[in-house]
């Protein structure tokens, strides 16, 4: 278990994480889980007629799905793919959108979720700000929940929702996607030495719409990947800059540094730039890695000799090899992570490592963005 502090309001925020292998890795170390507590009462949705069926008898699993917009779509296209789901019910609070989208697949729609009944599982892609009643009532339901990051922009929201899956032992899982990206799965297995210095990059032009700034939008990624590299230790020194835009006052560019089991963490991510940019650079004292997450490649670096002459003039020399090793490609990322949503309704993932895994990234986004204020 990884215990962190970071600053808030002048004194220290401390809690705890365990580092989870979504994708086996000799360099990653399970961890144990955290006390289960009892939730905290807060206003639901009532659906109380909402009940699955018992997971890992019903075959193929029947899924709803809340939100209609460009992310619902993804998950809606890899669900179509996968015989082992089915999708009965899309549900926007704008209906068109839900029907428009139910049409593609042949489900059924709707504009609440209070009328689902008979499902096996839900995934809540919708607004941000909607994600928390949403995961409530399907958690105090019994429904195995998958939560597009951010879980929630509170990390106290996101304790009542991690306390209310551990106490009616209903699997939780944040879509934290890039887990799932070969390149960092292939990275992790090629990490001989200690890291000293890890730094990431996440960049895109400015998007259509959004419903949270750029660090619980893009950075928390990140914040994740980070935190998965290491084992335990205490995350530190935490520092932070942004920039918000003028017309919106809405955050779109920061930069964070915190020092992580010795190590530094340099990570930065922005909604203005003009490419979509995704990359991770690991130090260590013999190699350095180059990520590239969106064309999923990878390049090793050593630097294997330097010399300098002086005859005349002093010249100096420097050779580094350079290693392109090949990267597994076992499927699109957002399919890899369904398949382990369905292994944790099935039984086969352990649930409290998965909830324990979603509490660091958002409270290490949560002091970001307040420097950042």
């Amino acid at each position: 278990m990884v215990s962190g502090r970071l600053p808030a309001g002048g004194g220290l925020v401390e809690f705890n994480w365990t580092p989870l292998p979504l994708i086996p890795s000799p360099r990653v170390r399970p961890g144990t889980g955290s006390p289960e507590v009892a939730p905290t009462p807060f206003a639901a949705i009532d659906l109380s007629a909402m009940s699955g069926s018992p997971v890992g008898i019903r075959s193929p699993l029947r899924f709803a799905l809340v939100g209609a917009g460009s992310m619902g779509a993804n998950h809606v296209r890899v669900l179509n793919l996968d015989p082992q789901c089915r999708l009965v019910e899309v549900i926007d609070i704008n209906p068109a959108a839900a029907r428009t989208l139910a049409e593609t697949c042949g489900s059924g729609f709707s504009d609440s979720i209070d009328s689902v009944d008979g499902i096996d599982a839900a995934i809540i892609a919708s607004s941000t700000d909607s994600h928390f009643e949403s995961a409530q009532a399907f958690l105090e339901a019994g429904i195995p929940t998958f939560v597009e990051k951010p879980i929630a922009t509170s990390i106290d929201l996101v304790q009542r929702l991690i306390d209310i899956s551990a106490s009616t032992g209903t699997p939780l899982m944040c879509g934290f996607v890039e887990r799932f990206n070969p390149v960092v799965a292939t990275s992790k297995q090629l990490i001989n030495d200690d890291i000293f210095h890890i730094r990431t990059q996440r960049q895109s032009p400015p998007p259509g719409r959004y419903s949270s700034n750029a660090v619980w939008d893009l950075l928390i990624h990140d914040l994740d990947l980070v935190l998965g590299y290491f084992g335990p230790g205490a995350c530190a020194s935490l520092s932070a800059v942004g920039f918000k835009d003028k017309s919106t006052s809405s955050l779109e560019s920061a930069e964070a540094t915190f020092e992580l089991h010795g190590a530094i963490a340099s990570t930065m991510c922005s909604r203005l730039w003009q490419r979509k940019v995704r990359n991770i650079q690991i130090a260590t004292a013999s190699t350095v890695l180059e990520l590239d997450l969106v064309r999923q490649t990878l390049t090793i670096y050593r630097n294997i000799a330097q010399e300098q002459f002086i005859g005349g003039a002093m010249i100096y020399r420097s050779a580094t090899t350079m290693d392109v090793p090949f990267v597994r490609h076992a499927g699109e990322p957002l399919a890899l992570q369904l398949q382990h949503f369905i292994e944790l309704i099935r039984g086969t993932v352990d649930p409290v490592q998965e909830r324990t895994s979603i509490l660091a990234p958002h409270a290490l986004a949560e002091a970001i963005v307040a420097l950042c204020e």
